[in-house]
């Protein structure tokens, strides 16, 4: 028979009053692995927290490893039996390896670095770990990092472990490598809890995944037999698929490309040549930071290429400026837009207009440019636009006036700088529809993104960028999935 850790009926949790969780149902047993998706970022950092203790149940019944708790000691078990690991690091620079895993565990008083360090050989050859023991805290890779922080835990004697969203600094080799010694903290005892998107792992490691959806646990679902077209259905309620990869208009044939890159160098590029033509999508997936970052300094105008060519629209590119190229028609949709590219203290009307009136002065005295503007903003629900500031808006409504402002601008590229980071499922969905909008209005889109798994979120051409060069696909199969 199955041991449970935490059980939870017709759980209620409110946050100043407000109703966050109205019918939450969770059973977390030991031993598992079990998957987690949310419809919005609000419900995942609330669960979050009720799973830190600093949350609890108004109503409802929680029962901790088969016995009745009342919310206080319910709170006291999951502040001592839970801990996460997450993007951000938990370590201490300035202590050892040894002495981040073993300090806080409650044995001694005094801290003991030779019996630390020979506990950590210990524990390093009973999972099999390659891990080196004299290296400095702060010169350890994001995997090594992430199997220190596991070791803290099953040295503290963690019960319960949260991973929140692995995918989003873990590359898919490094991945595989974690997921080998959780299977052995697993088999010893612990439970992990995998907070994702729709990424395969929830399908490769977990036993079930759980579907959070308008404060109530919507479906949970045996892992070895759901499909995405299920979880697709329990979370939106709908069929969901690409609208980013539909055409709107007709494409002519041999048009000559809005964007061309003709054996393109810098200091960090090598023979970068691509193309894209008007309402196309094309995907860059980058392996290395510097790499794109050379490449978005070319379209900014930070620099210029040592030698080749940038043709934008039949012209060669010159911009020396961000204002420059977004007056040439190349602009930008930067990471996590609602929170980069809004100004909270301007309203709504004069954050989407602040780009299109530099473009055409006084459009607001130009009615057809009104009734855009109007019919744009239907769905925000927002009864004077001129007068409603952003920071009483939503998420999901910024996101869309982020994008609607470079629709309304209407420049020839939109360059997304990793749409898709966000772990809201709203909110991707949300950017897909953006990206299918601008697309329907003949703006080219290039997509930035570092993670492999976005890239099947939207229909487009894919160039691989590794080291300043352009690799095959085959090349980036070696790098992920070969050791």
């Amino acid at each position: 028979m199955k041991e449970e850790y935490i059980t939870i009926e017709n759980g209620r949790i409110e946050v100043n009053g407000t109703p966050v969780f109205t019918d939450l149902n969770l059973r977390i047993y030991k031993k598992q692995m079990i998957g987690f998706i949310f419809d919005s970022i609000m419900e995942r950092r609330f669960l979050q927290e009720f799973m830190k203790g600093d949350l609890c149940l108004s109503e409802g019944k929680i029962y901790i490893e088969d016995n009745r708790s009342d919310a206080v000691e319910a709170g006291k078990y999951l502040k001592n039996s839970v801990t996460f690991i997450e993007k951000e690091s938990k370590l201490i620079e300035n202590l050892s390896i040894e002495e981040n895993v073993f300090l806080f565990t409650g044995r001694e008083l005094l801290i003991q670095r030779r019996r630390y360090l020979s506990d950590l050989k210990r524990l390093i050859q009973i999972f099999g770990l390659k891990l080196e023991t004299q290296k400095k805290v702060r010169a350890v890779t994001v995997e090594e990092r992430v199997i220190i922080e596991l070791l803290k835990a099953y040295a503290e004697q963690k019960k319960i472990i949260v991973l929140s969203y692995m995918t989003g600094f873990l590359k898919k080799n490094e991945l595989s490598d974690i997921f080998q010694l959780i299977k052995q903290m697993q088999n010893q005892g612990m439970t992990f809890i995998l907070v994702e998107q729709f990424e395969t792992i929830l399908f490769d490691w977990t036993d079930e995944v759980v579907v959070v959806r308008q404060g109530r646990t919507a479906a949970v679902f045996d892992s070895t037999t759901v499909n995405r077209e299920q979880l697709y259905s329990s979370l939106l309620s709908q069929n969901t698929k690409s609208l980013a990869g539909v055409d709107c208009f007709d494409m002519e044939e041999d048009r000559e490309p809005v964007l061309k890159f003709h054996n393109v160098c810098t200091d960090v590029l090598r023979d970068i040549n691509l193309e894209i033509e008007v309402g196309e999508v094309l995907k860059i997936y980058y392996m290395d930071d510097e790499s794109i970052l050379s490449f978005i300094a070319l379209l900014k105008g930070e620099k210029k290429p040592v030698s080749g060519k940038i043709v934008l629209n039949g012209l060669e590119y010159s911009a020396n400026h961000i204002i420059k190229a977004v007056n040439m028609g190349i602009c930008f949709i930067e990471e996590s837009p609602y929170d980069n590219m809004l100004f909270y203290n301007m309203s709504v009307r004069d954050n989407l207009a602040m780009a299109l009136s530099r473009k055409v002065p006084f459009f607001w005295f130009k009615n057809r440019y009104v009734k855009s503007v109007g019919q744009l903003t239907e769905s925000f629900n927002i009864e004077d636009i001129a007068r409603i500031r952003l920071r009483r808006l939503e998420p999901s409504t910024l996101q869309k006036i982020a994008y609607y402002k470079w629709y309304l601008y209407a420049p020839k590229v939109v360059i997304c700088i990793k749409p898709f980071t966000e772990t809201d499922i709203h909110l991707q969905e949300i950017t897909v529809e953006m990206i299918s909008k601008l697309k329907s209005r003949g703006i080219s889109i290039i997509i930035l993104t570092p993670n492999y798994s976005e890239l099947y979120r939207v229909d487009g051409d894919i160039i691989y960028l590794k080291n300043g060069k352009m690799i095959d696909e085959n090349e980036v199969y070696q790098t992920l999935y070969k050791k």
